[in-house]
Formats: structure tokens, C-alpha cells, sequence
């Protein structure tokens, strides 16, 4: 067995989506979402391959064209919506192993988030290499912060985790969210529990402006304008 010290990197990108059919390769500014995480995982020169892992002909060929150094089909039984990421990157691992490569770590970036660059790629790996962690995920603050939630119950209005948190803002813990934009992991640590909420989680802070995740036509509009902003 080969221990590969560069990490690989996954890009899950399914064919399926029922609330934005086609998403993974939707046109933003002309260009397929996919290939901007293809682009952003070459240009970091972090990954000793970028893998695109898919059971839909048009997402595989779209990878191939944009570069990507592996295309691989998956089994229809990982192409679900019920299928995780989790389950996908096990495969993938199990699947290196058997053509007797290791890779020591992997990374794993989602399609839907075009806006992540190579520098925060680079800058998460710095992060997690530099840290005893065995995984490094990227955050993203509330713009809202969630103890503040309110229900509705019986036609009224509730505070849904307390009235205590119905104080200003600045008195509440900061809250984050993993945006979907960067997981660097320890493969051994990962296949362990295959788990990415584990223990020695390290967090890489993504400005709200580039931390936009497309699930829907609105996402893509939105991610638009903030592309456009940022070229200009």
C-alpha cells in the first residue's frame, strides 16, 4: 500500500436534485457550477488529484473538460438524495485502497459553493496542517443569531429556546454554521467513525461574501451578483 502524503481532493457533484433539477451543473456567468470548484482545487496546487465522483454522463464529461485528473462513476446506490457525503467519501476511500493507494489526508469541496477561492482552499489546508486537529471545516457566522428563534404553536408566537436569549445581540455566543465550502480530513481519523463531527475539529472562518450555497434559482441569482461585484 502506498501512503500518498498530498491530499486528494473530492468533489461530490450527483445528477439528481429535486428542489433545483441539474443544480451541480447549472450556468453561473456561463460557466457550470462544478467547474468553478474543479478550477479553485486545481489553482490551490493543494491536491495531488481532483477527483469528481458522479453516476451522471454529463456531470463526468463536464469534469473532464474542466480538468479534473479523475472522473469516477458511482454505484446508482450512492446517487440518492438520502445519500450522504460521508457514505460517497468512504466509497471513494475503499475504492483508492483497493488500487493500493493511501492518501494520508483528503479534502472535500461541494460544487454548490462557487465562491471559495484557491487562496481559502490553501489557507484551510495551512490551518489544518499547522494544527494537531484531525479535521478542519469551514464556517460561516449566523446572520442572524439562531437563539433568537421564535416557533409558532397553536396560532401564537414563542420564544423556542427561551425567553433568556431574547436579549441584544452582542450579549449572545457568536454561532456558526459549516457553509459546505471546505472539509479537510485525516483519513485515518475519518474512516475510524466516518464521521467529520469528531473530535480536534478546527474551524476555518469564510467571509459571509463568499460563502453563498446553491440550492435554488434565487442561490444562483444572489451568487451572481456577488461574482460580478467581486470582477468588477
Amino acid at each position: 500500500m502506498t501512503i500518498i502524503e498530498q491530499p486528494i481532493g473530492i468533489i461530490p457533484a450527483r445528477g439528481g436534485s429535486k428542489r433545483f433539477p441539474r443544480k451541480n451543473i447549472a450556468k453561473l456567468l456561463n460557466k457550470p457550477l462544478l467547474a468553478y470548484a474543479i478550477e479553485a482545487a486545481l489553482e490551490s496546487r493543494i491536491f495531488s488529484k481532483v477527483c469528481v465522483s458522479s453516476e451522471d454522463d454529463e456531470i463526468l464529461e463536464t469534469a473532464s473538460a474542466y480538468g479534473a485528473s479523475l472522473a469516477l462513476r458511482r454505484p446508482v446506490g450512492l446517487s440518492s438524495d438520502r445519500t450522504t457525503l460521508k457514505e460517497v467519501c468512504v466509497y471513494l476511500i475503499d475504492e483508492f485502497a483497493k488500487q493500493g493507494n493511501r492518501y494520508r489526508d483528503f479534502g472535500l469541496l461541494l460544487p454548490t459553493n462557487p465562491l471559495r477561492t484557491a487562496r481559502d482552499i490553501r489557507e484551510a489546508y495551512k490551518t489544518f496542517k499547522n494544527s494537531d486537529a484531525n479535521f478542519c471545516m469551514s464556517l460561516v457566522k449566523f446572520s442572524h443569531p439562531p437563539q433568537r428563534a421564535v416557533c409558532v404553536r397553536s396560532g401564537y408566537i414563542e420564544s423556542f429556546w427561551g425567553t433568556e436569549y431574547m436579549v441584544q445581540t452582542q450579549k449572545l455566543e457568536p454561532l456558526y454554521r459549516h457553509d459546505g465550502s471546505i472539509i479537510f480530513a485525516n483519513t485515518r481519523a475519518f474512516m475510524a467513525k466516518k464521521e467529520f463531527y469528531d473530535e480536534k475539529v478546527v474551524p476555518f472562518f469564510i467571509p459571509e461574501d463568499r460563502s453563498v450555497d446553491i440550492d435554488s434559482q434565487f442561490d444562483l441569482t444572489w451568487a451572481e451578483f456577488l461574482l460580478s461585484k467581486a470582477n468588477r
